[in-house]
């Protein structure tokens, strides 16, 4: 009776360990996703930065040589505008893709780690059959 408890004892503690890598693995690409969102956020600040400073220089400058109402202070603007449109769909399509991928990693950590588990599970109960098969003693000729 003591090796079936062994058995036991030895395939619950690999399939716990298993269970706990997988959130370990988890928590790990949760972490990556938090991170890339946090620069994802900067880069778009930055890009919005940037855009209304150089419309702000546009209209600086129109002020000063007269230009301002004209068609090219406001195609100019319009156009550093819709540059910013551009990008910011860009990085918004990357944050998605970047999600799915995250998303996609934890699934199979799931499904990685189930199998390790029952993998172990299956082992123990070979390991216990072959231990709890009787034997039959050598026979000798004599």
């Amino acid at each position: 009776m003591g090796i079936e408890i062994a058995v036991l004892a030895l395939a619950g503690a690999a399939a716990y360990s298993s269970y706990e890598a997988g959130q370990a693995q988890k928590d790990q690409y949760r972490a990556e996703q938090r991170k890339a969102e946090i620069q994802n956020v900067r880069s778009v600040r930055q890009q919005i930065r940037e855009a209304r400073m150089t419309q702000a220089s546009m209209v600086n400058t129109a002020a000063q040589t007269g230009g301002m109402g004209g068609s090219g202070l406001a195609g100019g603007v319009s156009s550093v505008g819709a540059q910013l449109a551009g990008n910011l769909s860009y990085m918004s399509d990357i944050a998605t893709e970047n999600t799915a991928i995250t998303n996609a990693a934890i699934s199979a950590t799931n499904w990685q780690t189930a199998a390790t588990i029952f993998g172990t599970v299956g082992s123990a109960v070979g390991t216990y059959g072959k231990v709890n098969t009787p034997t039959k003693p050598v026979q000798t000729q004599g």
